[in-house]
């Protein structure tokens, strides 16, 4: 199956517009990114959540980028997904 990236710009191009006056240098975006696997979209958000691809809060992502193919089955996937919610809660993140 297909890997993609959701790449997202937090700022919506303030970053971008803003960096250098406030931080005294530029930076493009304040990123953040999800993972498609079999068209849902997981992405951590004060857990690890699934949506449907570019339903986010986020609005729709800057960019899309294939990561590649895996071979993995997806319960294999959602195993080591499912073992991550217990390390990246709300307490970790927020």
């Amino acid at each position: 199956m297909e890997v993609r990236l959701y790449l997202y710009d937090l700022s919506n191009g303030l970053a971008r517009q803003m960096s250098a006056a406030f931080l005294g240098t530029h930076i493009d975006a304040i990123y953040h990114t999800s993972i498609i696997l079999e068209g849902v979209e997981y992405v951590y958000d004060g857990g690890i959540n699934t949506v449907q691809p570019g339903k986010t809060h986020l609005g729709p992502p800057m960019d899309i980028v294939l990561l590649g193919k895996t071979d993995l089955p997806m319960d294999v996937i959602m195993e080591y997904l499912e073992s991550l919610k217990e390390i990246y809660t709300m307490e970790v993140g927020g």
